[in-house]
């Protein structure tokens, strides 16, 4: 169960970070900006910062306002803000949650991992909790097998 919320997670930070990377490639490719490619490389780096996307498509968006091209800067400002920095909070939580037996606890762990640790607590949260659930459920197994093995048997009647 720990290997497989470690990779859950790994699985949910490279997914989200190439949503980020693609979409903001798409948009600064809409918009005309040149390098529209590497620029989404970086995004799909920096995604991996907990402010990383922003720096690029914040960027890209001043550029193209001092360009002149007063649209294309307020659409990269709109579409880093509504879709490049959201889908991490959409597409994260739910690639953790496929990734293992329990999704909730997963989760939690993510988020209190989060909260809890910083950008470190990403990879924490859900291993420590899921280290403390494995423990717990062999802990428990090994009481009921105790009582079972300590209640008294009724002789046989013949």
């Amino acid at each position: 169960m720990v290997g497989e919320t470690v990779q859950g997670t790994v699985y949910g930070l490279i997914g989200t970070a190439l949503a980020q990377g693609l979409l903001a490639a798409l948009g600064f490719w809409i918009a005309g900006v040149p390098q529209a490619l590497l620029l989404g490389s970086l995004t799909f780096v920096l995604s991996f910062l907990p402010v990383g996307p922003p720096l690029v498509w914040i960027s890209v968006a001043l550029w193209l306002l001092a360009q002149g091209a007063i649209g294309w800067g307020i659409f990269v400002i709109l579409w880093g803000a509504l879709l490049v920095s959201t889908i991490d909070n959409v597409l994260r939580p739910y690639l953790l949650a496929r990734s293992n037996s329990l999704p909730l606890l997963g989760l939690l762990g993510f988020l209190g991992g989060l909260l809890a640790f910083g950008f470190i607590g990403i990879f924490l949260g859900p291993t420590l909790l899921a280290v403390a659930y494995s423990l717990f459920v062999e802990w428990h197994e090994a009481e009921a097998e105790d009582r079972r093995q300590a209640t008294p048997r009724s002789p046989d009647t013949q």
